[in-house]
């Protein structure tokens, strides 16, 4: 079946109705819901608003894994009776406008579905994209999911851009049934009781930009926008201790316990200039740590032949004809600092690979 085209109208209303849920997903506002279950695969949220019972009600899903991906069912709102699954995502391109496009839904033991849906135009301070898809009828879509999925994918243009292994959809479906029949959810954790349990926490932020440099007169280079190639060690004395163990036995444990596991943090890339932020933060000692590709451009050679040099009648030698090339070549660098945060701080970062400086001692 072709998939049915979202009319100028409709995608302008989705792009109106939807951008607001878009941008607090990546504002990481505090007033993302609360905890519906949690389990490996990450977290389900219910957001409900006060004062509009059954309207705005979203089911959230955010992936625990390093690239936090989302996906959310988003109910019928007082501006519009349309619901839609919004996903998010560090490949999801973000387009000036809301964009119309084809996208192929591929999931374990299913055939490829085809769907017409939107790349939407929100960003925020998450990075990524945003991938929007109307569902006419959010109950009877929500009925067609499976409580679990492994590794489903989508694919807008033959590119893999989004993909997310989730469980637990039975328990958010319950929620978002009773969301949108008017009932309050009273029970669950909020979001930051929620993060409480998997990572310290406290009122201060550190924020920065990231960037290697491999010469003086060298473009700056930055990790990719959307991507998680910052990351924060919380080194507290509980961490360096297990740390220390760990090294005196000279091999890493084939599982890192919950409460060390705690101390690792990874930062979404939020521009183009490298920029990251972390918050919530006890006061401490951290170890920013980045690790990202950069471009090297080197100089290639190839002696493409000989040319006989004579003095008169008299053979003197030989040159070599040589051709250069320029080619850019990919390499990856990894670079740390050490900084110490006091309570409720927020503290500015440049965390770089410099040659500044560094005309005598750095290799």
């Amino acid at each position: 079946m072709k998939p049915r085209r979202l009319t100028p109208a409709l995608l302008t209303l989705l792009a109106a109705t939807f951008g607001f849920t878009a941008q607090a997903i990546a504002a990481g506002t505090d007033d993302e819901g609360r905890l519906i279950t949690r389990n490996t695969d990450g977290a389900w949220f219910l957001q409900q608003p006060e004062g509009s019972p059954g309207k705005g009600c979203v089911a959230r899903f955010t992936s625990a894994k390093k690239d936090q991906s989302q996906l959310a069912l988003i109910g019928p709102t007082a501006q519009s009776p349309t619901a839609a699954i919004l996903m998010h995502g560090p490949r999801i391109a973000t387009p000036p406008a809301a964009q119309e496009v084809t996208l192929e839904l591929q999931q374990d033991g299913l055939p490829p579905a085809t769907m017409r849906g939107a790349l939407m135009a929100a960003g925020g301070s998450k990075g990524g994209g945003f991938l929007m898809v109307p569902a006419g009828d959010l109950k009877q879509t929500m009925g067609s999911m499976r409580p679990r999925e492994t590794g489903m994918n989508v694919r807008v243009g033959g590119v893999d851009v989004f993909g997310l292994s989730y469980d637990g959809l039975d328990q958010a479906r319950s929620a978002m049934l009773d969301c949108l029949a008017g009932k309050r959810f009273t029970g669950g954790k909020s979001l930051a009781e929620a993060t409480s349990e998997i990572r310290l926490m406290g009122t201060g932020a550190i924020a920065g930009t990231a960037f290697y440099k491999g010469a003086v007169l060298a473009k700056k280079q930055y990790p990719p926008k959307g991507s998680q190639r910052v990351g924060l060690i919380h080194m507290s004395d509980e961490f360096k201790q297990w740390f220390e163990t760990v090294k005196q036995s000279q091999k890493m444990p084939d599982r890192i316990p919950e409460r060390i596991a705690k101390h690792f943090m990874f930062a979404t890339i939020l521009d183009d200039h490298g920029g990251f932020r972390f918050t919530k933060l006890p006061p401490g000692e951290y170890l920013l740590i980045a690790d990202f590709s950069y471009k090297e451009t080197v100089t290639r050679s190839e002696v493409t032949g000989r040319t006989d040099v004579y003095a008169g009648n008299q053979y003197i030698g030989s040159n070599d004809q040589v051709a250069y090339w320029f080619e850019d070549v990919k390499k990856n660098t990894t670079f740390s600092k050490t900084v110490h945060l006091k309570d409720g701080e927020t503290l500015q970062v440049s965390l770089d690979k410099s040659m500044l400086g560094c005309f005598f001692i750095c290799r």
